[in-house]
């Protein structure tokens, strides 16, 4: 097995300048009039001679957990080659870079589907990790009929595509790495993610990261870290609802709130502090299956920009220096807001020439 690999700031702040420019603004059409470009704390000294995003494969797999539960599911992975040389554009059934990665899974929100969220898996393949996304059969857009009481299942859903995907004979088998899989969802994603630590526990799942979700039942299992994404002006799923599922949940555990973010904030659109959380996502993902402590170290200061985020954390060490010890709490007070250095121009430059 390959050595699994850790990651510098280089790929923390690369990846998530070139999703901001790149996939995020060609998924959604908006531009940045209205977003500062902002760097992480620690991130503007980067060398990105190495570490460059990876291009990205795309497959369309056809899954069912029964005959009224087709789940065609959509899996990003990294492919050989860099995201500079294809600039950004994803290659149908490529080959995947040979090694062991880990697994992402990816669930959607209501009236949404795997390719409307493909500038965040996108994301997370040029990052170097596999990210399957099945679009579930009662809560996606244009399906048939929508029930929003079918969010269990589709916990249970999740579990089986990890299953199918990871059984000899499916292309990306030999890739992934079983002791290294997460899973990530978004509004009703989210709810469904956090049943996959609650009462549909799937104990292969190391990491959660659950954007805009809803609180379920009494977390259970062996401990992981999770992470909760929340605007506080979401008027769709109530910031106190993100709130209420972080306060019951007993393990290492982190809170990023969006200040004045709204429903999507976070997820594909540019909005108000949307790089701090790419670099957040990242940093909790390389420290919680890479087991990189220097993104765990870095985590408070990528977090946070004052006036539009801020970060906190229990039961994770991510910044001792600043970290009151008695709480074990974070909400690191400075970040810039400022030109981009010549590193994050290169990038800019390269995202700019993937939307063309």
């Amino acid at each position: 097995m390959p050595p699994r690999r850790t990651r510098t700031a280089t790929v923390t702040l690369l990846t998530a300048a070139l999703l901001i420019l790149g996939g995020a603004f060609a998924a959604s059409g908006s531009d940045d009039s209205g977003t500062p470009f902002t760097t992480p704390v620690g991130a503007a000294t980067v060398d990105t001679s190495a570490n460059t995003p990876h291009a990205v494969g795309v497959r369309h797999l056809t899954f069912a957990r029964g005959k009224d539960r087709p789940l065609p599911t959509t899996v990003w992975y990294p492919v050989r080659g860099s995201a500079r040389q294809t600039r950004g554009r994803v290659q149908v059934d490529a080959t995947p870079l040979p090694g062991e990665f880990p697994l992402i899974l990816w669930s959607h929100g209501f009236y949404s589907n795997p390719q409307m969220q493909e500038g965040m898996t996108k994301f997370l393949a040029e990052s170097g990790y596999i990210v399957a996304a099945p679009a579930y059969p009662f809560t996606k857009k244009d399906g048939t009929k929508f029930d929003k009481t079918d969010v269990p299942n589709q916990a249970l859903d999740a579990s089986f595509v990890i299953t199918q995907l990871m059984k000899a004979g499916s292309p990306l088998a030999d890739n992934i790495d079983a002791d290294r899989i997460g899973a990530i969802g978004h509004s009703g994603g989210g709810t469904t993610t956090d049943w996959l630590f609650t009462g549909k526990r799937d104990p292969r799942l190391k990491v959660g990261v659950i954007f805009a979700g809803r609180p379920t039942t009494a977390y259970k299992g062996a401990p992981v870290p999770m992470l909760f994404v929340h605007g506080d002006k979401d008027p769709v799923v109530a910031y106190s609802q993100g709130r209420e599922s972080y306060g019951k949940d007993p393990w290492p555990k982190a809170f990023l709130t969006i200040e004045g973010g709204e429903h999507g904030a976070g997820t594909n659109d540019p909005e108000r502090g949307h790089v701090q959380v790419l670099a957040t996502l990242l940093d909790f993902l390389d420290f919680a299956l890479n087991g990189d402590d220097v993104a765990r170290m870095r985590l408070t200061s990528d977090a946070t920009l004052p006036g539009y985020t801020h970060f906190e954390s229990s039961g994770i060490d991510t910044d001792s220096s600043a970290q009151p010890s008695a709480t074990n709490s974070t909400s690191a007070a400075t970040a810039t807001t400022a030109t981009p250095t010549p590193t994050q121009s290169k990038v800019l430059d390269l995202a700019g020439s993937s939307t063309g």
